[in-house]
């Protein structure tokens, strides 16, 4: 069974290479960012949140991955359209950022170890 520690590992991996890519092949920021949303968006619905939500890690974390992830979703179909919010890039990147920061929180809780009940 693979662990959180793996997929974020993963995922994170899959970002550079996105970063990499964008920069050897002369993406376009569009095209960057698209690619890191549509990427993060199956990595976390995919694999991620199911480890997630089957162990230690708390509610309320989960829940604010998943509302960031809509949020997410909706910046990468703006970016579908011809003409898009001029700070999409932007909140893409803050949104990515955003994940990665609550992903870290939510090892954490995995890695903690179990309470003893008093």
């Amino acid at each position: 069974m693979t662990t959180l520690r793996q997929e974020l590992d993963r995922w994170e991996a899959e970002l550079t290479d996105i970063a990499e890519s964008s920069q050897t092949d002369n993406w376009f920021l569009e095209e960057r960012r698209l690619a890191e949303a549509q990427h993060t968006l199956a990595a976390f619905r995919g694999h991620i949140l199911p480890l997630m939500a089957g162990g230690v890690v708390d509610a309320v974390i989960v829940d604010e991955i998943e509302h960031l992830l809509d949020t997410l979703e909706d910046l990468r179909n703006d970016l579908f359209r011809t003409v898009h919010p001029a700070d999409s890039h932007r909140r893409i990147a803050e949104t990515v950022a955003a994940l990665r920061a609550l992903a870290n929180v939510a090892l954490r809780f995995e890695q903690m170890p179990a309470r003893q009940p008093s």
